[in-house]
């Protein structure tokens, strides 16, 4: 019988659309930002995303650190 040493699966990325997207980054409906402002975020070339013919979509992790990059403000010690 064959062993395998590392027992985690892995979890391929999934491609989701935009509202999706924003729904999973910003899961309180109160603080989200409006559709209107995160498209303009990826006309800006503030969030990756991947495009298929006409459709747009994006991968959550990958947006989510994006945005962390851009809008983290670090204080001052």
């Amino acid at each position: 019988m064959h062993k395998h040493k590392n027992t985690t699966t892995r979890q391929e990325p999934t491609l989701v659309g935009t509202k999706r997207c924003l729904e999973l980054i910003f899961e309180d409906e109160a603080s989200r930002p409006g559709l209107r402002t995160f498209l303009e975020w990826k006309s800006k070339g503030y969030v990756p995303f991947i495009k298929v013919g006409k459709r747009i979509f994006y991968r959550v992790d990958h947006v989510r650190t994006a945005l962390e990059k851009r809008f983290t403000i670090n204080s001052i010690d």
